[in-house]
């Protein structure tokens, strides 16, 4: 046991300080926690709890003020978060002030598991009840039938009509309807046959040809996407979406298109685009900065932070002032869950949350936001519970 501590204590807690800080490791550095975690269930509650503990980040920011040897410190961290157990569920995003102290909390993690094996079970018992967020998973089809389930790599599709994951064909070159769509809990990135990038997010579906031969470039969205255009000022690259037409050359922009959102939102990053409704009895010009809003075949402009409406294609939710259905709408989609809207009080959310957290993890960060207590059901069901 000494050895095994002396062990953790000289490679494990450097080695896991610097992974959760996202410091890069070597393949050796990452196979060592690899091991070290499925040795025991001990050692993957210890790492569970690094990641995702409430408790650690509130008390380590004055951990570091106490006077005293590191056993010492210790002991007196290991006393304050027994008195606040109660509350050891819960979880909450690293502080900056705590990832100074993450060496610490390592050593007071591992102090703890070696002290109590209910702590443990109580750990792992969390971590299978939680909510994992959603990942890179989407389905292609082709106009022929042909259906492929994607995961992992990027898909690309060729000028020759040709369709690849990674360095794989996974079509023939030929000019057809693909579409790619992926389902709640699921994000993925695209490439089109010019080179145009597409970032889709959960619950959405793009219908684009295997290649552009007409004087436009044509897809369809459903959901929302985000797009970074190739420019060809002799050949305009049309988004249809939701009653609603855009137009562009070559820019980079998003498009909330959601059936059960009110508006259809189009928020220029770069470049220029040209918004009209589906009877073309409307249209607009939009700016860098600028959003527009399509309600009932009409247009609305704002210039707004537009790093809100693009960070989940970083992984992040941004909230400025967001009313708390919206937000729970994101949820729903990214966390595959359904949500009791009976009961939603007209409250307005501000804050950054990452979007690779746990579910609990975000509800608890909700709470302190709203100051309202959510619960899951077995069932998957989100609900307000005040």
């Amino acid at each position: 046991m000494e050895d095994q501590r002396i062990f953790e204590q000289q490679f494990i807690i450097p080695l896991l300080t610097s992974y959760v800080r996202g410091e890069e490791l070597t393949s050796l550095e990452l196979k060592t926690i690899e091991i070290w975690i499925d040795r025991s269930e001990a050692n993957r509650a210890v790492y569970l709890e690094l990641v995702d503990n409430e408790i650690l980040a509130k008390n380590l920011v004055d951990f570091g003020k106490l006077n005293s040897t590191t056993e010492e410190r210790l002991k007196k961290l290991h006393g304050r978060l027994e008195k606040s157990q109660s509350n050891y569920k819960r979880v909450v995003i690293w502080s900056s002030a705590a990832a100074v102290l993450l060496f610490f909390s390592l050593s007071l993690l591992l102090y703890r598991y070696y002290q109590s094996t209910n702590v443990t079970n109580e750990t792992v018992e969390m971590v299978a009840t939680d909510v994992d967020p959603g990942k890179d998973q989407a389905t292609l089809t082709f106009g022929n039938g042909m259906t492929v389930a994607l995961n992992g790599k990027d898909l690309t599709t060729d000028q020759s009509g040709t369709s690849f994951l990674g360095d794989k064909a996974i079509s023939e070159n030929t000019n057809q309807t693909a579409t790619l769509s992926t389902p709640r809990k699921g994000q993925y990135k695209t490439t089109l046959p010019d080179g145009t990038k597409v970032w889709l997010n959960a619950e959405s579906e793009l219908k684009f040809p295997t290649q552009f031969t007409t004087d436009e470039r044509l897809v369809e969205l459903k959901g929302e996407g985000y797009f970074e255009v190739a420019h060809n000022a002799n050949k305009p690259f049309i988004v249809i979406s939701k009653g609603q037409r855009v137009k562009v050359l070559g820019t980079k922009f998003n498009i909330n298109s959601y059936s059960n959102e009110e508006t259809t939102k189009t928020t220029l990053i770069s470049g220029s685009v040209e918004l009209s409704n589906e009877k073309n009895t409307a249209s607009i010009k939009l700016k860098p900065g600028q959003q527009g809003k399509l309600n009932q075949s009409k247009f609305t402009t704002e210039f707004v932070d537009t790093d809100i409406f693009t960070a989940w294609t970083t992984n992040e939710f941004q909230f400025e002032g967001a009313p708390l259905v919206e937000v729970l709408r994101q949820l729903e989609r990214w966390y595959d869950v359904d949500v009791d809207y009976s009961n939603i009080p007209n409250v307005s959310v501000h804050g950054t949350i990452s979007r690779q957290k746990k579910l609990s993890s975000v509800l608890y960060t909700l709470e302190k936001i709203t100051d309202l207590k959510f619960q899951v059901t077995n069932e998957r069901r989100l609900k307000i519970i005040r």
